[in-house]
């Protein structure tokens, strides 16, 4: 019984490690439990390495008290383990040394911008230099004694509703200080505004103000009520901004997977009435938008050719139907569809090997920002890099996420330069 259990323990080990670099379960074929269960194990496999090396090591300690290892299997086993611990181990060490490739993507793209932007954030350069504390505690990020965070400010209610955010910000009494307002992922059905905590922390440390917002989520509400909600904190934001010290007329856009996809409408849908009910007037443009592993497209699940049965069926359940039910929402939804000479920069990060979102929607909607020469556009792919590679300080956080940040200071370092020669 006990080499069954080793056979079987040792076989998953072998399969979780291969989905890490290449997800087992397929978008067109697959179910959605099945896709997000390759999802989350190749994240948190791949990620917290550490924590799975500890893991197995224990298991092995207490196989070790059988008689497993006086056989050939017992010993097989325990190689084709190491193996996978070097292979992960080998991933993480491809990532560690990724941020010169980044900056050297970031530079062909921006060129001089790019160069000239302050880098206050260093990614890790040896291993000593590796915050290994907030990788195994990811609640570190919350006690940065430079910051101060508001909880569940509450932005908007009307009868039962009431939406909150949190804020990031210095301590300092500064003000006119550059402004993010940070959309959740979770599929437009679920999320949490602590998902980008860390780069929030990172940002509110060296002088800005972020809001972490939320908004309702299907099946209650269908699109467009999402992004009136995100359009109804940025309103809040610049009519409080001088409470919060923040500068109404800087605020960029970031969020990750349909966060992503509500800071690009964001970007492109600036002062779009029909999206600002009882608000028609206010001013609800941004200087910028970054998208992480964000979703772009929209139809193309429903298509025969590129049919995405658990994309699709998801979609029918935050549009309301389907593209052939429901036209004007898939129109609105769609962010390519509201690309123009007057969208601000983009900067659009997808990892390769992420599991829930193809590397090929962020390089078709990049495609078509620059068919509109999009001023100061860039886009990072990342080998090896899972979904939501963000939302923990992981070793792949620590080297991604300064390109991210240097990224907003030189948006803002343009802006401030902008005003100058006015």
């Amino acid at each position: 019984m006990v080499t069954i259990f080793f056979l079987v323990w040792t076989l998953g080990s072998v399969l979780l490690t291969l989905n890490v670099f290449k997800p087992l379960a397929d978008r067109r074929r697959s179910s959605f439990p099945a896709i997000l269960l390759s999802y989350v194990t190749g994240w948190l496999i791949g990620d917290l390495l550490p924590q799975w090396i500890l893991l197995n090591a224990g298991i092995l300690l207490l196989f070790s008290f059988s008689d497993i290892f006086s056989h050939p299997i017992g010993w097989g086993g325990l190689i084709v383990h190491l193996t996978g611990w070097c292979a992960l181990t080998l991933r993480l060490w491809i990532i560690f040394n990724s941020p010169q490739r980044l900056d050297k993507k970031m530079e062909q793209q921006l060129g001089n911008s790019w160069n000239n932007a302050a880098a206050n954030f260093n990614p890790p350069e040896s291993i000593q230099d590796i915050n290994w504390h907030s990788w195994f505690n990811p609640n570190t990020v919350f006690d940065d004694p430079r910051i101060e965070i508001i909880h569940d400010q509450e932005f908007h209610q009307e009868n039962d509703l009431k939406l909150k955010l949190d804020i990031y910000r210095p301590r300092s009494s500064k003000k006119n200080l550059p402004g993010i307002l940070q959309i959740h992922g979770g599929a437009w059905i679920s999320g949490s505004k602590r998902q980008a905590a860390l780069s929030m922390s990172h940002m509110a440390a060296q002088g800005w103000v972020c809001f972490s917002v939320v908004h309702r989520f299907s099946p209650e509400i269908v699109f467009p009520e999402h992004l009136i909600d995100i359009k109804r904190a940025l309103h809040w934001i610049k009519k409080n901004a001088g409470e919060y010290g923040v500068d109404p007329d800087f605020v960029v856009a970031t969020g990750g997977s349909a966060g992503g996809h509500l800071a690009s409408l964001m970007a492109l849908t600036q002062n779009r009435p029909e999206f600002q009910p009882g608000f028609e007037k206010a001013d609800t443009g941004i200087q910028g938008c970054v998208s992480l592993y964000g979703v772009y497209e929209f139809s193309e699940p429903f298509n025969d050719e590129t049919l995405y049965p658990a994309k699709a069926k998801l979609l029918k359940i935050v549009c309301g139907g389907t593209p052939d039910t429901k036209p004007e929402n898939y129109q609105q939804i769609t962010p390519a569809n509201w690309i123009s000479r007057e969208t601000p920069p983009f900067l659009l990060v997808q990892g390769d090997t992420d599991a829930l979102i193809s590397v090929n929607e962020a390089k078709k909607f990049f495609r078509d920002l620059q068919a509109q020469n999009t001023q100061n556009c860039a886009i990072l792919n990342l080998p090896l890099v899972e979904h939501a590679f963000d939302i923990f300080p992981t070793l792949t956080a620590q080297c991604i996420v300064p390109t991210i940040e240097r990224y907003l200071v030189m948006l803002h370092e343009n802006y401030i330069n902008s005003k100058g020669e006015r």
